[in-house]
């Protein structure tokens, strides 16, 4: 038997106890999904996976629980300053995706960028899948785009809360179902909006494989070239379904909680093989990491194609882990 290749996560979180202290001002249905995390217990579960690099990030609901748009910079630098540290302690093991203020905070967010990049040499950036109502494809976004496609940034897309689902039963909490959605939205919204094919010097990860994003995505293109032929505003705008496929095709897909022969069945055959990375969604996956990356591990792949995804693909995005080795 093949010995299974070592892997580079790049969905992998850290919770700082500054962060986690301002959980205590949300609701109940969100603040149980917070774990206990150190970056001794992050080396530890990477020991035990074997991965050798993890690209950490901040997940939902990001810096904008800090609440004043001062407060917010002062959270998202703080942030920042930290992953850093962690990085320079262990350069090897880890790099980061920077925070950003919410991106209704054009000026904020257009600063830290100029200050992750040049000062702390950042792997890349989180983007939420929407700020303000508004997803990511919003034209009033536009500046951050260009920012960020000038440098040729690599873009880790994460879900948030949908504005349009409010929280109905703790039985449904929004990282089961709403997350997903959210993904396959704001991807959508990219696309159909023009962005993504304005700003091709992006690399943009989904997060989970993606959410519902490769199920609907022939809904996606059949139905956007019927409805909206010849009215796309945007002079980028994909014009009709072949480039609306080509476009949603150009996203990377991680495969944190997307790791099961369901979902890999449908993404593999959809997605270039060269856009699918290893991502394990720690801390938040708990026990349920065991689950996906044990049927990831089963699951009938070829070797070139597995090394791909667990190491060679993000090698590609980010050249200075393959000078690692």
């Amino acid at each position: 038997m093949a010995i299974s290749p070592s892997k580079i996560d790049v969905h992998h979180h850290i919770i700082p106890d500054f962060y986690k202290q301002m959980l205590s001002g949300i609701d109940l249905s969100a603040k149980i999904l917070y774990p206990s995390w150190t970056p001794e217990a992050s080396l530890a579960f990477m020991d035990d996976h074997n991965i050798d690099t993890a690209i950490l990030s901040l997940s939902a609901p990001g810096a904008t629980i800090a609440g004043s748009r001062d407060n917010v910079r002062t959270l998202v630098r703080k942030w920042n300053d930290y992953a850093f540290e962690i990085c320079s302690a262990h350069p090897k093991r880890f790099g980061f995706f920077a925070a950003l203020p919410g991106l209704d905070d054009l000026e904020g967010a257009l600063s830290e960028i100029d200050y992750v990049f040049n000062s702390l040499r950042a792997d890349g950036v989180t983007l939420f899948t929407s700020y303000g109502g508004e997803y990511l494809g919003s034209k009033i976004f536009e500046s951050v785009w260009a920012a960020l496609d000038k440098i040729h940034a690599v873009v880790h897309v994460h879900p948030n809360h949908s504005f349009a689902a409010p929280f109905t039963t703790p039985f449904l909490p929004q990282p089961f179902i709403d997350y997903p959605h959210e993904t396959a939205r704001t991807a959508s919204d990219l696309v159909l909006s023009g962005r993504k094919r304005q700003f091709p010097s992006c690399k943009v990860i989904l997060s989970h494989a993606g959410g519902t994003l490769p199920y609907i995505a022939d809904r996606v293109s059949v139905l956007s070239a019927t409805i909206f032929a010849g009215i796309l505003d945007d002079e980028h705008s994909p014009r009709g379904g072949e480039q609306v496929m080509e476009d949603l095709k150009s996203f990377y897909f991680d495969l944190a909680l997307g790791g099961s022969s369901t979902v890999l069945d449908l993404l593999v055959n959809w997605a270039p093989p060269n856009h699918i990375l290893y991502g394990s969604d720690f801390p938040f996956a708990g026990g349920a990491a065991e689950y996906f990356d044990a049927a990831l591990e089963s699951y009938p792949m070829n070797d070139q194609i597995k090394r791909k995804c667990y190491q060679g693909n993000a090698q590609d995005l980010f050249p200075r882990l393959r000078l690692q080795d």
